[in-house]
């Protein structure tokens, strides 16, 4: 691994992070099956429950959105963990009707080494988001791909389903999210929480900043990291401008910072401080 990666200890959950799943012909299927769709019955059950609120409220906007991006950075960062210390690059696209949005995104490194075939990922997110009064109500499902040909029993695609509960606090918006997985590692748990600022600092330029920290089941610790402790995992800050050159293109240079908090989880990485930095390109209609 290069200098600065991920530590041996948590290079397996790594790579199961980031290529996870079940084989098709896996005895538990069909189970698994059951567990795939309790997030997305949990999504169409709100979007039912929250239609019945009072007419008071502004018609909805059903109109059709979407947009692509292609971001560069200097290495990839997910829950506190530095996945692939660089450099990245990370495409996406996404499309959006009546509140839900279906996005695919994946993660490949510009440099050819023999760690990093490994840490290819690719994902595909459906995710609703509903105003109760003040607070916005935002679950979804995430599947996590390994992008590699072949298949691996130690290196599982996955499923998570989570919620993320948002609320004004003044300029502020003050956030929590919970993710569990449903599929391969069923019952590993991460919970984040945080503060979030977005303004105009002019007319075509937009701020973006974010105070977060986040903790994990023991079981999310064991898999991903190699440690069977539940703890606050990290800490950490990050910002991004977005420039509108024109009506439906930006540039979006952004910057993030993490530090893990726990003694015994920063014995087991080889970077448990992380500054990453980079420019995403994109448009939207």
């Amino acid at each position: 691994m290069p200098s600065g990666g991920v530590g041996s200890k948590t290079m397996s959950g790594i790579k199961q992070n980031q290529a996870r799943g079940l084989k098709i012909n896996d005895p538990a299927r069909r189970a698994q099956t059951t567990f795939i769709a309790l997030p997305l019955v949990f999504a169409l059950f709100l979007s039912s429950a929250f239609a019945q609120e009072s007419p008071k409220h502004p018609e909805e906007d059903h109109s059709l959105s979407l947009g692509a991006e292609t971001d560069f950075t200097s290495g990839y960062v997910w829950r506190g963990l530095l996945l692939d210390d660089g450099p990245i690059m990370q495409p996406s696209a996404w499309i959006s009707k009546s509140r839900f949005t279906f996005a695919v995104w994946t993660s490949l490194p510009l440099t050819k080494t023999s760690e990093s075939t490994h840490l290819n990922a690719s994902t595909l997110t459906l995710s609703y988001d509903r105003d109760w009064k003040k607070l916005t109500i935002e679950p979804s499902i995430e599947s996590y791909f390994n992008l590699r040909a072949e298949d691996s029993d130690d290196d599982p695609n996955t499923m998570e389903g989570s919620l993320k509960l948002s609320y004004p606090a003044g300029p502020l918006r003050v956030f929590t999210s919970h993710a569990f997985d449903v599929l391969a590692y069923r019952g590993a748990y991460f919970g984040e929480a945080g503060l979030d600022y977005e303004g105009h600092i002019w007319k075509n330029a937009t701020l973006a900043i974010s105070l977060q920290s986040g903790w994990a089941s023991s079981k999310f610790n064991d898999i991903y990291i190699g440690l069977s402790k539940r703890t606050l995992n990290f800490i950490g800050a990050e910002g991004s401008l977005s420039y509108y050159w024109r009506p439906y293109l930006y540039f979006r240079p952004h910057f993030k910072f993490s530090n893990i908090a726990d003694r015994r989880l920063r014995e087991y990485l080889d970077s448990p401080t992380i500054n990453s930095f980079g420019l995403a390109m994109g448009v939207e209609f």
